[in-house]
């Protein structure tokens, strides 16, 4: 019955056990950015019947670093993204005279000014009619923002960038029954 769908009952008849070794296997494999051990044991239990066990454990740190540096990305561009609407925003209001009186508008204005204060002098703002602002300080904001976290992003790509080459060490330990 060679075209069985399911693996042959060890505890029907004419049962034969796969190739390999019948005693305790343990062996490691260790490649740069990549650690893998696996484990077989086999025994006899106490009605006579053969008994495997198979573990394999596989860590791939390369696999683990990407995962990293993707969470990294995802957060740095989500957080920069948030910052964006904002300053655009507080620059589209006051460009288009945006009523400082409401609350929206005085708490968009008060937020913002956190992240826009440390650009205020750099160039004068230029004030259009007898309301809008054209602020230039918001927009130098938004692109050292822009400039800090991209390079935040590289800085992680290059400190956890996968690790390639080198020499592969295989181990095995075989302990047997007498």
């Amino acid at each position: 019955m060679a075209n069985q769908p399911y693996p042959q009952d060890p505890r029907g008849p004419g049962y034969a056990p796969p190739p390999g070794p019948n005693d305790d296997t343990v062996e490691s494999v260790k490649a740069p950015g990549v650690a893998m051990e696996r484990q077989r044991e086999s025994y006899m239990d106490s009605s006579g019947n053969r008994v495997e066990n198979q573990v394999e454990t596989y860590e791939d740190t390369n696999l683990r670093k990407a995962s990293l540096r993707n969470w990294i990305t995802g957060v740095v561009y989500f957080l920069l993204g948030v910052l964006e609407v904002i300053l655009g925003l507080r620059f589209i209001f006051r460009l288009l005279g945006a009523n400082e009186g409401n609350d929206f508008t005085r708490a968009l204005y008060d937020f913002s000014h956190i992240f826009v204060g440390p650009f205020n002098g750099i160039f004068n703002d230029q004030t259009i009619g007898s309301r809008s602002v054209f602020e230039l300080s918001t927009l130098v904001a938004m692109l050292i923002y822009a400039l800090i976290a991209w390079g935040l992003v590289s800085l992680a790509r290059v400190l956890l960038s996968p690790t390639y080459g080198g020499q592969r060490v295989s181990t095995t330990r075989r302990r047997q029954n007498f």
